[in-house]
């Protein structure tokens, strides 16, 4: 049998997609509709009416509501800051365009995390666009920038952590205006990291003493995070949930130690690489191919890595979510642990920290180390995921305690917390129940 080129392949699946559609809309007419976002409360995932803008200090560019009542004048760009003026008759982009499946929910209920449309209570709009986070029967509370089902912590798996991550930072877009100093720079003057010639933020670590590993200090880039709110710049200690769609909004910021740090790494030899992300440290033996996770000082778990691969250019990324810890090579998870079950085994029996308590730490919430360890670092990407705020922006009847769901009632929340009107008010219309369900979403841009 002839073996089917790779083009061959991609237009038969092409094909079969197509000829799918067809038969699905001839058997169930109707049965995949096409809409438009209109709203905000599902940013940054899908956006409705927005400007785009791509900033000319550093060439980020991002998206901002249209839809706000007060039309900002400037516009400040979330990753370096700077302020450009607006034109409020700039051009307007549409909702992004979505295909909604009505069919998808007739023989099963939506699970966690789909993002749904249903029919909403308001009859300006219609139809509404939330994502799923409680299902029917559970208890839902939404506290500490968290969902918790039944008493317990919502925790998601990476692949919707990665999914659902907001930028706060990326290195690769280098501003050509001094508003603030680099992000991402070594700890101290006398370092052994050095900027990697023409790159925009490229750092390597090249050791130069034979010293025992336990004993060689480590070596430590660290990053500054500077806030930018409606035209402020504040250098702070906490990433806040701030949302560069929300241009126009005045509200209190909320801190989240939910973050993830991604840096494409190439290692030289031995010798270990850290990653700092508040209390908890992640130690790489590049030599060995084993890693530990410490946590104030505590071991609290111990694991094997594939090293071989740092001769080339991997994506490494670390995340602390949810009170889980997660460590992925080129997207895939290789290490994850619930951090808040292992504490607990930890402290009943705690072994120390090698490196010894008189052993300098970071002050930075987030940080990359070297111990006798040649490495290159570059492509730095700092993350957060949602916080879940307890209030709605202009709502004050809102639920203040845990939501006991029915037989046929869903909880939904939207990504953009501080505006999306959802389930968390305190009203029977923001509870989605199962007739009310239209059909499950696909992106269609």
């Amino acid at each position: 049998m002839r073996r089917l080129s790779g083009v061959q392949i991609v237009v038969l699946t092409l094909c079969g997609l197509l000829l799918l559609f067809c038969v699905s809309q001839f058997t169930f007419p109707g049965s995949i509709v096409p809409v438009r976002v209109i709203g905000a409360s599902m940013a940054e995932r899908f956006h409705g009416p927005h400007y785009r803008v791509c900033c000319q200090a550093c060439q980020f560019c991002f998206a901002v509501d249209a839809t706000a009542v007060e039309i900002p004048r400037f516009v400040g760009c979330p990753n370096c800051g700077s302020q450009q003026p607006h034109n409020p008759d700039e051009l307007v982009f549409p909702g992004d365009r979505l295909l909604i499946n009505r069919m998808s929910y007739t023989f099963r209920d939506p699970e966690r995390w789909e993002t749904i449309l249903f029919r909403s209570a308001d009859p300006q709009s219609g139809q509404c666009l939330k994502r799923v986070v409680g299902l029917p029967e559970e208890t839902v509370a939404v506290a500490h920038g968290d969902i918790w089902i039944d008493g317990k912590r919502l925790k998601k798996n990476w692949s919707t952590v990665d999914a659902l991550a907001i930028t706060v930072h990326d290195a690769r877009f280098n501003s050509n205006q001094a508003i603030t100093g680099a992000r991402w720079r070594p700890s101290s003057e006398a370092t052994l990291w050095n900027k990697v010639p023409h790159t925009v933020c490229g750092f390597r670590c090249i050791p130069q003493s034979e010293t025992a590993h336990k004993s060689a200090p480590i070596e430590w880039i660290v990053y500054d995070h500077v806030d930018f709110h409606r035209g402020r710049v504040q250098p702070t200690h906490h990433v806040t949930d701030n949302y560069a769609y929300n241009q126009t909004l005045s509200r209190k910021l909320n801190n989240t130690d939910d973050l993830i740090v991604g840096a494409k790494a190439q290692c030289f030899g031995g010798g270990r690489l850290f990653f700092q992300l508040g209390s908890s440290r992640l130690e790489l033996d590049c030599g060995q191919g084993s890693g530990k996770l410490w946590d104030a000082g505590l071991e609290l778990a111990e694991f094997s890595w594939p090293a071989e691969l740092t001769v080339s250019p991997i994506w490494m990324e670390v995340a602390s979510v949810d009170q889980q810890f997660f460590f992925v090579i080129n997207k895939k998870v290789v290490f994850s642990c619930d951090l808040e079950e292992i504490r607990i085994a930890a402290a009943r029996h705690p072994r120390g920290d090698p490196l010894g308590e008189s052993e300098s730490r970071s002050d930075s919430i987030l940080a990359i180390g070297s111990q006798l360890l040649d490495v290159v670092i570059k492509d730095l990407l700092v993350r957060r995921d949602i916080y879940y705020t307890p209030e709605v922006h202009g709502i004050a009847k809102r639920r203040t305690s845990e939501y006991r769901l029915a037989a046929d009632e869903f909880f939904v929340l939207g990504d953009n917390s501080p505006v999306s009107l959802d389930s968390r008010q305190d009203a029977a219309e923001a509870i989605v129940r199962r007739d009310d369900l239209l059909g499950r979403v696909w992106r269609w841009r």
